[in-house]
């Protein structure tokens, strides 16, 4: 994996990232006062860049830590990702129930994405990693949605799909497909909201969250491509 290039220190791009969780903490997406262990953060780091292939990558450190961070706090036991790819989102979500020395241990994880190379790229990354056996990789169309129910519910999507001729304008149709099978209180993470090229797509998006489920929604510029981070459902108490 080659990383995306920071111009802040790793100590600097710590705290950022404790600072938007701790953003997190006062809109209600996470415990008010989250704590998450950067030097187990690092450990896996080295390990996915000695470990996955990644050909190209818009991720930065800064969101990769973000992710991590929300999976850590939040502890959900399934996890699906629609879109992706070689898996290079999906390890940082994923890593604290189904990587290797996580912080608990999940239930279950897919990721689907419809191109089949990036499929079997993603599979043999997260062998090679270490990761267990609770998480899949599917060849496969992300709007079927029904195909997974019963491997549900689940308590965090991420939301990355980029569909050829349409790129991120199906974010809202896929969010509808999938929230039958979403958990009380279930995260719902969505990447490239704040990408210039995708501006157009996903404008509304932070609106149809929170008129259609979402309790909250709050967008994180965690780089150029940001994060909508939406609680989606069920009652204050669902929130940790």
């Amino acid at each position: 994996m080659t990383p995306v290039i920071s111009k802040l220190t790793v100590g600097q791009t710590d705290l950022l990232a404790t600072k938007m969780l701790q953003h997190c903490g006062r809109a209600g997406v996470v415990s008010p006062a989250p704590t998450v262990s950067w030097p187990e953060f690092h450990r896996l780091r080295a390990r996915l860049y000695e470990t996955f292939d990644v050909p190209d990558t818009t991720l930065t450190p800064l969101a990769a830590r973000v992710l991590y961070g929300l999976a850590m706090l939040r502890r959900p036991m399934n996890v699906a990702v629609l879109g992706c790819y070689v898996g290079n989102l999906m390890a940082w979500v994923t890593a604290p129930g189904f990587g290797p020395d996580g912080g608990y241990e999940g239930r279950r994880a897919i990721g689907v994405d419809v191109d089949g190379a990036a499929v079997a790229t993603a599979q043999g990354n997260f062998h090679r990693a270490g990761y267990s056996s609770g998480l899949r990789v599917r060849h496969g169309d992300a709007f079927d949605a029904d195909s997974f129910a019963a491997d549900g519910p689940w308590d965090l999507l991420l939301v990355d799909i980029d569909v050829p001729g349409a790129r991120k304008s199906g974010y809202a149709r896929l969010v509808q497909r999938w929230a039958p099978y979403l958990a009380p209180g279930a995260l719902v993470v969505a990447h490239d909201v704040a990408h210039p090229v995708f501006a157009w797509d996903l404008r509304l998006f932070g609106d149809f969250m929170r008129g259609n489920g979402a309790r909250l929604s709050v967008t994180l510029p965690v780089d150029e491509c940001g994060l909508e981070v939406s609680v989606w459902g069920g009652e204050p108490g669902d929130t940790p």
